[in-house]
């Protein structure tokens, strides 16, 4: 491992995402073309473009032949959203790429680089709304996984509680077709789930609810359910709160049905890769009192609500948590 060539890495990514950003991939995704009609196409100075197109081509992220540049296999995926798609994600990492540059502060003073995610609903919605849906394509990708571990089979009733903008909501009930899913979340975000699984075809086939995972009761008014899912919640709260959540969704599952908890957690030794190593630290920058809780202090909390893990199945990015309600 050559240590200059580590401490460089940001490089590559700061061109994919000034590329994102600027529409040059967006600029060829008609036809083959010069530096000089990309730079026309997005209002930016031809030499400076010409630099840039030289990068993308050099690190194999465009094609180019006869002094013309034109997508590949790699950045068509610029284009798109969905599995797969990364021009949600591009600008979800754009945002948190500057926060990183200030890592060290965080580190310094223990505290991230942005205000809670309800601070964020009241200041900037526009932004919640393009994270969630960004999530969203995160989600297609993991679905394959997820679906894999047959956790969900055979349910009759599914929450997804904290569901967000419908991204595991739409890939339950598309691929669960005997399991009514029902998606629970803050009043707020439930328009934006709405629109997006309209847009996928599966309006009516998800029902929307306000809840609430930090109130007694959700705010669900005594409903059970065979299964309830939470993904990607716990993480962003410590350990007090998210033991709660747990709690609170534990009384949700009926007797003989499932808590399905989707998270990273960190192994009782610790990181075993960088993936988990680095999450616990984004959770630092990016979320107040955010972090990666130890799989034996989840499975703790889930015994405490009356629950038994059955099953902790390891994925790509994490690990689901199977529970049984007796």
């Amino acid at each position: 491992m050559d240590p200059y060539q580590e401490l460089t890495l940001y490089q590559r990514s700061a061109v994919l995402m000034a590329a994102a950003k600027l529409g040059a991939f967006a600029a060829l995704g008609d036809r083959p073309s010069t530096a000089a009609e990309v730079a026309v196409r997005i209002g930016a100075d031809a030499d400076a473009v010409r630099r840039l197109l030289e990068a993308l081509r050099h690190l194999e992220y465009v094609s180019y032949e006869a002094d013309r540049y034109a997508l590949n296999g790699f950045s068509s995926a610029f284009l798109r959203g969905g599995a797969g798609g990364m021009v949600r994600l591009a600008w979800k990492e754009h945002v948190f790429y500057e926060a990183w540059s200030r890592l060290a502060e965080s580190i310094g003073a223990g505290a991230p680089q942005f205000p809670s995610y309800r601070e964020r609903i009241e200041r900037d919605f526009a932004s919640v709304e393009k994270f969630l849906l960004a999530l969203n394509d995160l989600a297609q990708m993991a679905a394959p996984g997820v679906l894999g571990t047959g956790a969900f089979e055979g349910l009759g009733t599914l929450l997804d509680l904290g569901g967000g903008a419908g991204g595991y909501a739409g890939v339950l009930a598309s691929t669960l077709g005997r399991t009514r899913v029902t998606l629970a979340d803050l009043p707020e975000i439930l328009p934006i789930a709405r629109v997006y699984l309209a847009h996928k075809g599966l309006e009516g086939r998800v029902e929307l609810v306000t809840a609430d995972f930090l109130s007694e009761g959700c705010g669900l008014a005594g409903r059970t359910f065979e299964g309830v899912f939470l993904s990607h919640i716990l993480h962003d709260f410590e350990p007090a709160v998210a033991s709660a959540i747990v709690a609170r969704a534990a009384r949700l599952v009926r007797p003989g049905g499932r808590l399905v908890i989707l998270d990273v957690f960190a192994p009782e030794a610790g990181p075993r890769n960088p993936v988990e190593a680095l999450f616990d630290l984004m959770m630092l920058v990016e979320v107040p009192r955010g972090r990666t809780h130890g799989v034996t202090d989840v499975t703790a909390w889930v015994e405490g609500a009356g629950l038994s893990v059955s099953t902790v199945h390891s994925l790509y990015f994490g690990s689901l948590l199977e529970a049984r309600a007796e």
